[in-house]
């Protein structure tokens, strides 16, 4: 046993010289082989224009590239209707705003608003807060040119997915500096570290905030912290629990996931995530339609 864990070490320390020697070699090459896989892994979600069931506007930026973002109009329209910015997740490098593609275009009419679906800029291209800056120009740009998409820029709201729910709680909070507040945030399950705590401590977090949260989650331990730095710092808050949900179930349940074979064996899709996703679907166009009044 002895001469077994002394040979593993040695195969151990063996494997770590191996990859130091031929970084020195190869300065970045394991930095460019994890961006391969990253880029890889999120292409297949990239849509062809006909394929994808929002429209791709492109939201052009004064020196900078533009924000490319999917829109999806209600099928009853009005002069000026809500508008739902919706941010993907994928830890900062993956996903795309087409893996979002059919569940946008189901709640357009579920929740009677215009959502527009933004691909923000991953973070092996550009660092935050690049991508906040993008939404933050995408949202402005939708009120400045209110008329031209039938929104109403009284009632913009933000829903974002793990990563997104991060990115859009900042660019709330840099919104508002600007003197743009949105109506309210809904964010399921989203990436916590101590940006959101001392947004909290400081008096810059936006709300209202809902937080949906599952059983399985990988910030479980840090949701109670945020809770606490939310209510001592007065954030209009309420937090959702999805006791026997998976992290990823709303999202995961739609065509873009469930066929995409990185996903399938993931345990967020199944019948009973499912139906525990529309159901939580519902919830949220409740919530929506309290941010409207």
């Amino acid at each position: 046993m002895g001469n077994f864990i002394i040979n593993a070490i040695g195969v151990l320390i063996l494997i770590y010289f191996v990859i130091w020697l031929y970084n020195k070699l190869h300065p970045g090459a394991f930095d460019r082989k994890l961006e391969e896989r990253v880029r890889n892994a999120r292409s297949k979600f990239i849509k062809t224009e006909a394929e994808r069931k929002g429209r791709r506007v492109i939201i052009p930026r004064e020196g900078k590239d533009g924000v490319a973002v999917n829109l999806y109009n209600p099928s009853h329209m009005e002069a000026k209707m809500p508008v739902v910015f919706v941010c993907h997740g994928g830890t900062f490098m993956d996903g795309d705003a087409d893996m979002l593609d059919s569940f946008c275009d189901r709640m357009k009419d579920q929740w009677e608003a215009v959502i527009v679906n933004i691909n923000y800029t991953k973070i092996d291209v550009h660092q935050i807060p690049y991508p906040q800056e993008e939404i933050i120009d995408t949202v402005m740009y939708m009120a400045i040119h209110a008329e031209q998409f039938h929104a109403d820029a009284k009632h913009f709201a933000f829903v974002g997915f793990s990563a997104g729910a991060y990115l859009q709680t900042g660019a709330a909070a840099m919104l508002a500096q600007k003197d743009f507040h949105i109506c309210g945030q809904i964010a399921f399950y989203p990436f916590i570290d101590d940006t959101q705590i001392k947004m909290c401590d400081s008096g810059y977090h936006i709300g209202p905030y809902y937080m949906i949260t599952t059983g399985k989650d990988q910030m479980k331990d840090r949701e109670d912290i945020y809770e606490q730095h939310l209510r001592s710092g007065n954030v209009d808050y309420q937090r959702r629990h999805y006791e026997d949900a998976v992290q990823g179930f709303v999202e995961y349940n739609n065509p873009e996931i469930e066929n995409n074979p990185l996903y399938r064996k993931s345990a967020a899709i199944s019948p009973e995530q499912k139906e525990l996703a529309r159901a939580c679907e519902i919830w949220v166009g409740s919530i929506l339609n309290r941010f409207w009044d």
